[in-house]
């Protein structure tokens, strides 16, 4: 025994007692603002992969043609019809 007593409280702390006319804040701005940062989030993340998936298929369509002009044996060209 190291000679330590511990003292065990089973009890809680009173609440503090808080009138929302004192309150700096609208009571609901942090539900607001949370809620705009969530959509604002989302919007970025719809922007980023919209731009995205734009790259990867302007890319596609690039190899896409070069493979097929590969394989065939006369390409068109559009300016000469």
């Amino acid at each position: 025994d190291d000679g330590i007593i511990y003292e065990y409280y089973y009890d809680y702390l009173d609440p503090v007692i808080v009138d929302e006319r004192t309150l700096k804040y609208y009571k609901y701005s942090v539900v607001i603002i949370f809620w705009v940062v969530v959509i604002t989030f989302v919007v970025c993340l719809f922007l980023t992969l919209n731009l995205l998936l734009k790259v990867a298929f302007n890319a596609f369509k690039v190899r896409f043609i070069a493979e097929t002009c590969m394989y065939v044996s006369v390409c068109f060209n559009m300016r000469n019809p």
